[in-house]
């Protein structure tokens, strides 16, 4: 493989900014909890759909993709208000559980959740490609690892190793809130649980609609 002793140091310092990246609380974060507890699988299908989107993330800021994307204002714009929109729909979905739930039995409960691997697979692509604000982490630290002169073998090995750091951190968060007290508690409280989550969820996409408005008018200004 082409001189990889020149791109070692800048691969590993993307590996540990995304690294401490995924340990912040966030959107991600949400998204897996709140499948999680619910049903296994789900957590980590959603896991596994928010490590592919890092993977797009981290190729389109590898071949100048996303600083094409970004350098239009109206672009950054749409795609926060698209994320915006669709986190606080998953807060509405949330809070409508929170009052169904009040008629079911913990059994019950039990019983009506079932896997749906490719719903939640798209959700977490969703949830990770509508956020402008991962956009401009790769913008920061895609240069301390890529030049124009770097090599598609340095490009795929930055992706693949993003896509597995995502991967492992991801499903190990997903396993971890759907253990066995994990999921008992939440469904024992779940009204109390799921209106936490839609409110959270409803804050941060209108915190993320108001970031991009107030951008775009800064722009225009």
């Amino acid at each position: 493989m082409e001189n990889i002793q020149t791109y070692l140091p800048g691969l590993l310092a993307v590996f540990a900014a995304i690294s401490v990246a995924f340990m912040s609380p966030g959107p991600n974060f949400l998204g897996i909890v709140s499948s999680a507890v619910k049903h296994r699988s789900n957590g980590v299908f959603v896991g596994l759909g928010i490590s592919f989107g890092t993977a797009v993330w981290a190729f389109f800021a590898s071949t100048g993709v996303t600083a094409i994307l970004m350098a239009y204002d109206n672009a950054a714009f749409v795609l926060g208000i698209l994320g915006g929109v669709y986190l606080s729909w998953l807060g509405f979905k949330s809070l409508r559980d929170a009052r169904t739930s009040k008629t079911m039995t913990i059994a019950q409960e039990g019983e009506a959740v079932s896997s749906k691997p490719f719903a939640s697979l798209q959700k977490g692509m969703l949830i990770q490609l509508t956020n402008p604000k991962t956009a401009m982490f790769w913008l920061a630290v895609a240069p301390l690892a890529i030049s124009p002169q770097t090599p598609w073998s340095i490009i795929a090995m930055l992706v693949l190793g993003c896509f597995t750091i995502a991967v492992v951190w991801h499903v190990l968060l997903a396993l971890m809130f759907s253990s066995g007290p994990a999921r008992s508690g939440y469904l024992r409280l779940k009204p109390i649980i799921s209106v936490i989550f839609g409110i959270l969820f409803i804050g941060l996409g209108l915190k993320l609609v108001y970031g991009s408005v107030i951008a775009l008018m800064k722009a225009t200004v």
